[in-house]
């Protein structure tokens, strides 16, 4: 099905230390993700060895560890250092057009790309944008760095023009995460965020809220969760209401489908101490269970 080949699936593979408080349940408030990429499969796997890195131009900020030029430089030399080359040059296409990068802003880096970027090359679907293009690219670099980096909030591509931008995030909402609601929340944003991340150029629209998922799918049945609940630090049980899905359109029960999807996404974005260990999906009023537990979704 057509849903079904946008969905991408990764596995992160970093244990959790997880804490126990009071559990609580709330209906998910409306989220602002930010925009962020397309999620088709693509591999960055970059070889190659080439000469000196390129030197970024940009001025550094006088900031947090997490911000500066400093902290940027740091950050581009351990994607290197992870994909086994010691020059951007050594990047495939269309990494290795990169000229330079920043960090104007604590836990945020921006890359430049030289003007002459080719687009639709390493797009498969038509609906895709310019802007989910460069979307992947960011979540390329954050899937090298992004577990060894917990101050990393979001990664920008730009052509060096400025005509052309697209932020991966981890779309964080600064949960206390002793508050079990707030806690459960951020999941959530997490998680519509990572949709939106998928498909805004598909239903041609931002993904803001779960109704205007629906209203683009109306037969998938992540488009009818109704409740996000957290009886503990490091766990989830969501509710799905009834609804179109129920007529058979998916080849598998509709809480084993959203409680794997669901987990991958959020801990695409979480970071290490802030993942999902264990994720219960209840359709059917009970009579569709399922569990999904990180340890089983990772590479």
């Amino acid at each position: 099905m057509r849903v079904r080949s946008v969905l991408a699936f990764s596995a992160l593979t970093v244990f959790l230390a997880g804490c126990s408080a009071a559990g609580s349940s709330h209906e998910p408030s409306t989220p602002t993700p930010t925009k962020s990429i397309s999620a088709a499969a693509a591999s960055a796997t970059l070889a190659g060895e080439a000469a000196a890195p390129s030197a970024s131009q940009s001025s550094p900020v006088a900031a947090s560890p997490s911000s500066g030029q400093a902290w940027a430089d740091s950050k581009i030399e351990m994607w290197k250092e992870n994909s086994g080359i010691k020059s951007t040059k050594g990047f495939l296409y269309p990494y290795n057009l990169m000229t330079s990068w920043e960090s104007p802003e604590p836990g945020a880096i921006i890359i430049y790309l030289d003007s002459s970027m080719e687009f639709g090359v390493q797009s498969p679907e038509p609906h895709q944008t310019r802007e989910d293009e460069l979307r992947f690219m960011g979540r390329i670099m954050f899937e090298s760095v992004g577990e060894a980096s917990p101050e990393l909030e979001s990664v920008t591509f730009s052509t060096d023009d400025g005509k052309n931008s697209g932020t991966y995030s981890r779309a964080r909402t600064g949960a206390d995460p002793k508050d079990r609601e707030a806690w459960a929340d951020e999941k959530y944003t997490q998680w519509i965020t990572a949709m939106n991340d998928t498909y805004e150029s598909f239903c041609g629209a931002e993904i803001t809220k779960l109704e205007i998922y629906r209203s683009c799918i109306p037969d998938d049945p992540h488009a009818y969760i109704s409740k996000v609940h957290s009886p503990v630090f490091g766990e989830l049980v969501v509710t799905i209401d009834d609804g179109p899905w129920m007529d058979g359109t998916y080849d598998m029960p509709a809480s084993s489908f959203v409680s794997s999807n669901m987990m991958i996404k959020i801990n695409s974005k979480a970071a290490t101490g802030e993942k999902v260990e264990k994720l219960k999906v209840v359709a059917r009023d009970g009579d569709d269970v399922d569990v999904a537990l990180r340890k089983d979704w990772e590479m």
